[in-house]
């Protein structure tokens, strides 16, 4: 696991974490840490938009991820092995997933056009089905996101969605292999995308 203050500049320099400028609700930009001992007041807690990104060699959290639609569907990532799979934590009342919330769909909508072997999942929080249901038709998403459960679903990403918003992605064998704590913008979170697509497949690995 590696971290570095470098700026991603694209998909072949995305080899180390770098950090991000991000405007958290009420301009808040502590630290997750920072957040939770001194608890603010904005009901959660934001990330400051830093990129972990893990060689297929560091990988070792595997997740699995399953849950209900908010159009009442059963989804789980076990179906997705194979792709490369992006999981967006997020919620309506978020202002960082409101504002990152376009560059998302542009992302899934690119890799979706392309044919690329991408899946979009989003994990929605602390909202009402119709109420996410509005989001997602105000905002124009066109990817699935899983209902809120009361955090059983978010519990899945094994602590590792601390911060809302929070993008994480999976390679083929559900492994982590990056993930942005806070606002990810569409060419970071595209670059992220491409290295995985770009890696051997598994079983070329084997060999």
């Amino acid at each position: 696991m590696k971290l570095s203050s470098k700026r991603c500049a694209g998909a072949v320099a995305l080899l180390a974490a770098v950090s991000l400028a991000l405007a958290g609700c009420g301009g808040d930009r502590s630290s997750i840490n920072d957040q939770m001992r001194q608890g603010d007041q904005k009901g959660y807690v934001a990330g400051d938009g830093t990129i972990q990104v893990l060689t297929a060699e560091e990988r070792e959290t595997v997740i699995t991820l399953e849950g209900t639609t908010l159009e009442e569907k059963a989804w789980s990532s076990q179906d997705h092995l194979g792709e490369v799979v992006v999981v967006n934590v997020w919620g309506s009342w978020c202002g960082p997933c409101i504002a990152e919330a376009p560059d998302l769909e542009e992302v899934a909508t690119g890799f979706r056009d392309a044919g690329e072997p991408v899946q979009f999942i989003g994990v929605n929080s602390r909202d009402s089905v119709p109420n996410a249901l509005a989001f997602q038709e105000k905002y124009d998403v066109s990817y699935p996101s899983l209902q809120d459960d009361g955090g059983r679903t978010r519990a899945q990403l094994q602590g590792l969605a601390v911060a809302t918003p929070t993008t994480m992605v999976l390679d083929g064998q559900g492994r982590l292999a990056a993930r942005v704590s806070g606002q990810v913008d569409a060419s970071t979170l595209r670059g992220l995308v491409e290295d995985v697509l770009a890696e051997p497949a598994a079983d070329e690995e084997a060999r």
